[in-house]
């Protein structure tokens, strides 16, 4: 399926993308003091006299200043606004955007949250990088990546204003207090796949939704006996999941109990261990769903130990298409991470924070079932709860 371009590099250049002459109207003596204005209040930007990320002058004294009366100033700022040079915030002055100014351009800094900065790249972050770098392909958008733990207040705000960069992204942020920092200094921010439940602007996956859908699956394949290998709950993203599952479970009258979830972290080993206690009751689920393949691929482990087939005793289900190890997710039914258009949507919601000056809602992505060799109906004789 195709993919929605990003927004960028489409708002009129402030260094005047139309010449002068088209620019001023000269049948009205007040219409030229406007542009006039502006012409000066542009060049004196262009200069470094107001630098990029700074305010102009109040209005008053911008006006003596520039010799001419406060309302020929509103217009000339008008223009400009419209140009898409400065923005205007109510009840804080006019805001220089940041360098090129044809859409957005210059160095956005992308923040990657890395357990361990020495490191390579987990794959996931490889995808949402990924996305990121194909969605602005031709813009004239580059990225400045730093990967760390957490994203430090400080840290992010000197890269900012090092860079004088128009806005930030983050690869996954679990640090509310640097974007808090952000929104103080009028610095627009998007965060790519946020499964905390931090505010943001951001795209998230709908985690509610997937575990819906999830269970809807299974019950349509007949099965009843459903157990969870979830994570950490009070994780959101596992708890998102986990209440739709249950919800959707419940319109069809089957209810799942504490013995049928089971939590592991994402390791394979952990999550073999956890599904083992899952496996070994003698009224055993006959479907789980996994929330990330690497606990599904850990199941597997476990259900092969057991001697149960996968399908035929045993579906599983999935969720990212990133985590099972090798070629052998071809074979799992998962809710594929639609990292690309995390990453794509991430990036139209800075810059439509940049080019209004206001932060967009957040947006959310539901993937739909990549429905492969792991499910399968359940048998007649196993169908009773």
């Amino acid at each position: 399926m195709g993919r929605r371009r990003p927004v960028v590099g489409t708002w009129p250049l402030a260094s005047g993308a139309r010449g002068d002459s088209e620019e001023r109207m000269p049948a009205h003596d007040h219409r030229d003091k406007t542009y006039r204005t502006a012409d000066a209040i542009r060049g004196r930007i262009q200069a470094g006299i107001y630098p990029p990320r700074t305010f102009l002058p109040a209005e008053r004294k911008f006006a003596e200043d520039l010799g001419v009366a406060r309302t020929t100033l509103r217009a000339a700022l008008t223009v400009l606004e419209e140009q898409g040079l400065i923005n205007r915030q109510a009840g804080r002055g006019s805001l220089v955007r940041g360098p090129g100014v044809k859409g957005v351009s210059g160095v956005i800094p992308l923040f990657i949250r890395q357990r361990d900065p020495a490191g390579p790249l987990t794959p996931e972050a490889m995808a949402l990088v990924g996305g990121a770098l194909c969605a602005c392909g031709g813009s004239d958008l580059r990225f400045l990546i730093h990967a760390a733990p957490v994203a430090k207040p400080a840290e992010v705000l000197e890269v900012v204003r090092k860079n004088h960069a128009p806005g930030v992204l983050f690869v996954e942020c679990d640090s509310p207090e640097a974007l808090a920092a952000l929104r103080d200094k009028g610095v627009p921010y998007a965060v790519i796949n946020q499964e905390l439940d931090i505010p943001g602007p951001c795209t998230r996956v709908d985690f509610w939704g997937v575990g819906r859908r999830a269970a809807g699956e299974l019950l349509r394949l007949g099965h009843r006996r459903l157990g969870l290998l979830a994570g950490p709950r009070d994780r959101h993203m596992y708890e998102r999941m986990l209440a739709g599952f249950r919800g959707r479970a419940a319109e069809s009258e089957v209810a799942i109990q504490p013995k049928d979830i089971a939590t592991a972290s994402t390791g394979s080993e952990a999550a073999r261990a956890a599904a083992l206690r899952l496996l070994k009751r003698d009224d055993r689920p006959t479907a789980l769903f996994c929330m990330r393949d690497a606990r599904a691929y850990g199941a597997f482990l476990a259900a092969r130990e057991l001697g149960l087939s996968v399908p035929k005793d045993l579906s599983l289900i999935g969720y990212d298409d990133i985590t099972w190890p090798g070629q052998g997710r071809e074979f799992l039914t998962t809710f594929p991470e639609p990292t690309q258009e995390l990453s794509l949507r991430a990036i139209d919601l800075l810059m439509e924070w940049i080019r209004t000056g206001n932060p967009p809602d957040d947006v959310a992505v539901l993937p739909d079932i990549a429905v492969r060799r792991s499910t399968a109906r359940c048998p007649r004789s196993s169908r009773k709860r």
